[in-house]
């Protein structure tokens, strides 16, 4: 039983009791912990696909140097790219969905 505390008109706080079904809060439970789960291995996925996003677009930029002035900016682009996948999965900045 859960008590939950309301205010009439009339007066003082009473305190009403509020049956919760043992099965249904099982249920709210194991979907709560459940999406808990999820949530966390995809944020891991999306922060490890940016590591690689972020590693193949520094060796990109690395390698080309000086040289190929295109793939040096391509591979910056790469990079960012990376930092904005992990920053967006950590919530440190707002996802693209969010600006339109």
């Amino acid at each position: 039983m859960v008590s939950e505390r309301t205010r009439g008109d009339d007066g003082p706080e009473e305190p009403v009791q509020v049956a919760i079904d043992e099965g249904a809060l099982y249920v709210v439970v194991r979907k709560a912990v459940e999406d808990a789960v999820l949530g966390v291995i995809g944020t891991l996925l999306l922060v490890g696909v940016a590591l690689v996003l972020v590693w193949i677009g520094g060796a990109m930029a690395v390698s080309a140097g000086g040289r190929q002035p295109v793939a040096t900016v391509a591979g910056v682009a790469i990079a960012l790219v990376g930092l904005y996948v992990a920053a967006a999965s950590l919530e440190v900045v707002p996802p693209i969905r969010e600006w339109f």
